[in-house]
């Protein structure tokens, strides 16, 4: 009889065990494509960072208007718009940087889907740490983005 009650707190405990690993791996996995993905962004290579994001992915950048506190979302829709976008962020600067991405979280939704929240700092010589969710699929061997929610609202 004492059996049972182990049995049962082994069955209750091992998918959470499970889930722990499973969601290890996929912050591992994570960091590891936004680290490439930085490195990109610091060469200011504007056809290669839209080439991580799927045909039709949506860009959405969050800010907040402080004078009245009021949200506005503007969205980029589709590859094309994308790449006008990080255009049009490398345009302007002409100092060498370097990015961090830092994963807080990352799971994976199902084989080929994985949410990743996260904070990027575009310099690290400089202050600013901006929130980020992504949602990517696996496409082949790559995980692209589907979609990426960007608050253009400093942690600093």
């Amino acid at each position: 009889m004492r059996r049972l009650p182990i049995l049962v707190l082994a069955l209750v405990l091992a998918p959470s065990v499970s889930a722990k690993a499973q969601e290890k791996d996929a912050k591992t996995l994570a960091q590891e494509i936004l680290d490439r993905g930085a490195l990109m962004f610091d060469n200011r290579d504007a056809t290669a960072m839209a080439a991580t994001y799927t045909e039709d992915a949506q860009v959405e950048l969050i800010t907040k208007d402080d004078s009245t506190g009021e949200i506005k979302v503007d969205v980029k829709k589709g590859r094309a718009e994308i790449e006008s976008l990080y255009r049009d962020v490398f345009k302007d600067e002409k100092e060498k940087t370097t990015s961090k991405n830092t994963v807080e979280f990352a799971r994976f939704v199902a084989p080929n889907l994985m949410i990743i929240h996260g904070v990027f700092q575009p310099n690290v010589a400089n202050k600013g740490k901006f929130p980020f969710v992504q949602l990517r699929v696996k496409q082949g061997d790559k995980w692209v983005m589907k979609n990426l929610q960007f608050f253009l609202i400093s942690q600093e």
